[in-house]
This record gives C-alpha cells, sequence and structure tokens, in this order.
C-alpha cells in the first residue's frame, strides 16, 4: 500500500531570518513521502525570494505568492495548493523535530484519528527551553470533547504541532473572517473545526520547537480592541448556540473570557457593558484561579502591573 502524502504548510510574513531553519527541518522529517507548501502571504522583506530559491533546488516544495491576508488566510492557500492525504501546519519562526510527521501519522493510524497532537518545546529568548505537555500523556477526545478543551484556558491547541486530514482544511466555514484580524485565530478554527470530527489525539511527545517572541501580537497586546475580543467572542457563542451547546458550556465560555481579558488585553475599559457582564457575573461557581481573575481585572492597572512583572521574571 501507497504511503500516505504528508503536506507541510509554512505561512510566511517577516521572517526573512528564520525561514532556512523552519525549511530544513521540514526537509529533514524521518518521513519520506512529503510535500512542502510555503504561502509568501505579500511579504514585504526577503522571504518570498529564499522561499524561491528552495524551491527551486527541491522537487516536493512549491511556494504561492498572494497579496497579504492574515494567517489563516495564508493557511486556506496553503491547504488548497496542497496535494497531501494529510496536513501539517509549521510557522515560518518555528521548527519541527524530525520524527513529527512520522510519529503523528503512526498515531493517526493506531487510533483511528482525525487530528493527532505532539507537545512542543518552548525556546525562550535567552535560548532557555521548556517542555510543553498536556496534562494526560496520551487523551482520546470526540469532537465535543475537543471543543470544550479549547474552550477550557489550557492554551496548548495551536493549528500547528498536529497532523489533521486534509478533507478537514477544505471546509470554508471553519475559517475566520477573511476580512479582520481577531484574536487566536487557531482556537476559533478548533472549536469549528471540531464539530466535522469524530476522533482527535493528545499525545506528549514533543513534534516542534516553539520559538517564544516577545515582540509577538499576543504577547504584547497588540490586539487589544475592545471590538474585535467582542466578535471573537460572538463568533464561539454562535457556534455552541448553532450546536445546543451553549448552556451546557456556558461557565466554561466565562473563564475563557475572563483569562483572555486578564493575559491578553491592555488598558480594559471596565466600564464598558460588555466589560462589565464579565466582571460582575457571579451566576457559576468559578475555579479559584478564575474567580481570583475576575476580581482583579477589575483594576486594570494593578492587574497589568502583576502580570507583566511576572512576564518579566520568568520569560
Amino acid at each position: 500500500m501507497k504511503s500516505p502524502l504528508i503536506s507541510i504548510i509554512i505561512p510566511v510574513y517577516n521572517t526573512e531570518g528564520t525561514l532556512a531553519r523552519c525549511v530544513d527541518s521540514a526537509l529533514a522529517q524521518t518521513y519520506d513521502n512529503c510535500e512542502v507548501v510555503i504561502v509568501d502571504d505579500g511579504t514585504p522583506d526577503n522571504a518570498g525570494a529564499i522561499a524561491d530559491d528552495y524551491a527551486s533546488r527541491y522537487d516536493n516544495m512549491r511556494v504561492v505568492h498572494k497579496q497579504n491576508a492574515g494567517l489563516a488566510e495564508a493557511r486556506r492557500s496553503g491547504v488548497n495548493e496542497a496535494k497531501g492525504d494529510y496536513i501539517i501546519h509549521l510557522d515560518s519562526d518555528d521548527t519541527m523535530l524530525p520524527d513529527a510527521v512520522e510519529y503523528l501519522l503512526s498515531k493517526c493510524k493506531e487510533h483511528n484519528l482525525d487530528i493527532a497532537y505532539g507537545n512542543y518545546i518552548r525556546i525562550n529568548e535567552d535560548g532557555k527551553k521548556n517542555e510543553v505537555c498536556f496534562p494526560d500523556d496520551s487523551m482520546i477526545l470526540t469532537g465535543e470533547e475537543f471543543m470544550m478543551y479549547n474552550i477550557k484556558p489550557v492554551g496548548i491547541c495551536a493549528n500547528w504541532g498536529c497532523l489533521a486530514k486534509r478533507e478537514l482544511w477544505l471546509n470554508d466555514s471553519i475559517y475566520p473572517p477573511s476580512d479582520t484580524k481577531l484574536p487566536s485565530e487557531d482556537i476559533l478554527i478548533n472549536i469549528k473545526i471540531s464539530k466535522f470530527v469524530e476522533k482527535v489525539g493528545l499525545f506528549n511527545h514533543p513534534v516542534c520547537y516553539y520559538y517564544y517572541n516577545s515582540q509577538s501580537l499576543s504577547i504584547t497586546g497588540s490586539l487589544s480592541q475592545l471590538d474585535k475580543w467582542k466578535q471573537y467572542f460572538s463568533i464561539i457563542e454562535t457556534e455552541l448556540k448553532s450546536r445546543n451547546l451553549f448552556k451546557k458550556y456556558e461557565s466554561i465560555f466565562l473563564c475563557m473570557k475572563i483569562e483572555s481579558m486578564a493575559f491578553y488585553y491592555n488598558g480594559l475599559d471596565t466600564s464598558d457593558p460588555w466589560v462589565k457582564s464579565i466582571i460582575k457575573d457571579k451566576r457559576f461557581k468559578l475555579p479559584p484561579k478564575s474567580r481570583l481573575l475576575q476580581f482583579l481585572i477589575q483594576y486594570p492597572r494593578l492587574w497589568e502591573f502583576l502580570r507583566d512583572t511576572k512576564r518579566r521574571i520568568f520569560n
């Protein structure tokens, strides 16, 4: 039987300094039936030319050049270009461990999975490494359980670091709106894609090196625009209600809102009615961490000082 073709999709934007190590890691996979699709998302630097140079030297590599439209749309363009049976996304400032594809594909086959995740190793700006793990060494989730896992503030299920059946990514309904940049688009996609999966596996076997960047949008708070967060949570609420799951997970959804406001938002306007509804919601018995954060974000300056001090010490 012919081995499945795996498509490694690498969106590129302003990463000329890291693209070579990323592409080299994709080419170094122990599983040999892979293709690499690089998507130049209108990058203003030399990364597009670097990608073209690689593609001229490797028969299993192609480059798509397009106007800038954001990460989710770049991934969609890569999926449309891909020919593989499975898709794995790789950010162009990160790298894959050599056995990533081989390991994840073996788990897909062993457990008949739609998506298989590995964990990752975070590399700080000072070079220090820290392995980020799932709560259990091996977790097999239903589609609904995977959706709930993404609503819980555990923060490990990105769209990279996993191998997924290509047909899942061909469904246009899983993508966020293309006309705006929303926070945590990976989570939005996972919540929507969960509707179409039967089994997802999470395994504590490192498959990626994630290079921490203190200047990224999520870390610097560059996405601190309240209207975008309102749109983001409105999309999730609409999705849950369409599946008759909102009431079942409403308390977890509230925790998600609290933690997002606490860790990703700067200058929170506590007089805004929508923000007030989050801060003042006492209907549920929340976990201690969420309850404490709900209290602290009432005092944005104090909380941001405590949060940013912790980041400076530990990052």
